[in-house]
C-alpha cells in the first residue's frame, strides 16, 4: 500500500470524522491528545505526534487509538519492531477494530511476512466486509504472491465498494496492464485521472501503457503533464528519455536523462550510460 498516498486510514477517521467508513468510531470517545497528535502526524512534525500520543496513553494505557496510531508512527521512521509490538498493543487492547488488523497487515507486507499480512487482511474483512482499503491491500499482497485472479477479484470489490476513489482504478490498471490487456488498463487511468486530474502516477501508468501500444505522442504528453504536476520526480523525466529516445529525440531524452540524474536518479550503470551517450554523441556537459 502506497502509505504516502492513503496513510492510516485509521487515524484520518478520528481526526476529522468525514468517512462512511467511520461508523466504528462513533460510539467511541477520541482522546483530544489522539486527535491533535494525528494533526501533527499529517504535518510530519513526528516528535510532537509522538509526544501528543505518549499523553494519550498517561491517560488511558489501554487507548487502542493512541497505540495503533504511535504503530503507525514507528512504521513509518522504519522501526519495525517497535510498530509491531504498538501494533499487538491495540489489539489486545481492541482485537474488533478492523483498521488496526488491516494498519498491521501493512506492516507484514513491508517485512516481508506475507503470510501473517494475509491473515490480518482477512481478519479486516471478516470485521468489515465494505472495507475498501482492505480488500485493495489483500489484493496488492495477492499480487505479490503472484495470485492474479485473487488480486482482480480484491481491486474489483473495492472499486464497487468505493466507485469514486482514483487509487484503486490505478491500481486495477496497474494490474490489467500485467495482464496484456492495455486498453483495458488505459480505461482505468483514465477514470483514475477523471477522479484527480492531479494523480502523477496515473498520468505516468498511462504513459506507459500507451508506450506499448505505440502511442508514443500519447504517451509523451502524459509524461509531459506528470512532470508538470511533479517536477523533481526524476523517474519522470527518466522514462520520458526512454520515449523521446524511441521517437529519435536524441537531443530531448539526453536532457531529461541529465535532469533525472540531478535530481537524484542514483543508479550507477545509468550514470555511466548517460554519461557515455550523451557525451560522446551530443556534447552534453554531464557535470
Amino acid at each position: 500500500m502506497n502509505k504516502l498516498s492513503y496513510i492510516s486510514l485509521l487515524f484520518l477517521l478520528v481526526a476529522f470524522g468525514c468517512s462512511n467508513d467511520a461508523d466504528y468510531f462513533f460510539n467511541k470517545k477520541i482522546s483530544k491528545n489522539v486527535i491533535e497528535g494525528n494533526r501533527a502526524f499529517m504535518s510530519k512534525d513526528y516528535i510532537k505526534a509522538k509526544e501528543l500520543y505518549k499523553l494519550a496513553l498517561i491517560e488511558n494505557p489501554n487507548d487502542p487509538l493512541a497505540l495503533n496510531n504511535l504503530a503507525e508512527l514507528f512504521e513509518i521512521q522504519n522501526k519495525y519492531d517497535s510498530s509491531l509490538y504498538f501494533f499487538n498493543l491495540s489489539i489486545k487492547y481492541d482485537s474488533i477494530n478492523p483498521y488496526t488488523y488491516n494498519n498491521r497487515g501493512e506492516l507484514f507486507e513491508i517485512i516481508g511476512g506475507k503470510d501473517a499480512a494475509l491473515e490480518d487482511f482477512n481478519k479486516a474483512i471478516e470485521l468489515d466486509s465494505l472495507f475498501s482499503l482492505a480488500f485493495l491491500n489483500r489484493g496488492e499482497l495477492f499480487l505479490e504472491m503472484f495470485q492474479i485472479d485473487q488480486a482482480m477479484d480484491d481491486y474489483n470489490k473495492a472499486i464497487s465498494i468505493d466507485p469514486l476513489n482514483p487509487i484503486f482504478y490505478n491500481n486495477r490498471g496497474d494490474l490489467k496492464d500485467i495482464n496484456d490487456d492495455r486498453l483495458g488498463a488505459i480505461e482505468d487511468f483514465d477514470k483514475a485521472i477523471e477522479l484527480d486530474s492531479l494523480y502523477g502516477i496515473a498520468y505516468v501508468n498511462r504513459a506507459f501503457s500507451k508506450k506499448l501500444i505505440h502511442d508514443f505522442n500519447g504517451a509523451i504528453l502524459d509524461y509531459d503533464k506528470a512532470i508538470s504536476i511533479d517536477p523533481l520526480n526524476p523517474i519522470f523525466y527518466y522514462d520520458r528519455a526512454e520515449i523521446r529516445m524511441e521517437m529519435g529525440d536524441a537531443a530531448g531524452a539526453c536532457s531529461d536523462w541529465l535532469i533525472s540524474r540531478d535530481l537524484g536518479f542514483d543508479i550507477p550503470e545509468y550514470h555511466d550510460l548517460i554519461d557515455s551517450y550523451c557525451d560522446s554523441n551530443l556534447n552534453y556537459n554531464s557535470n
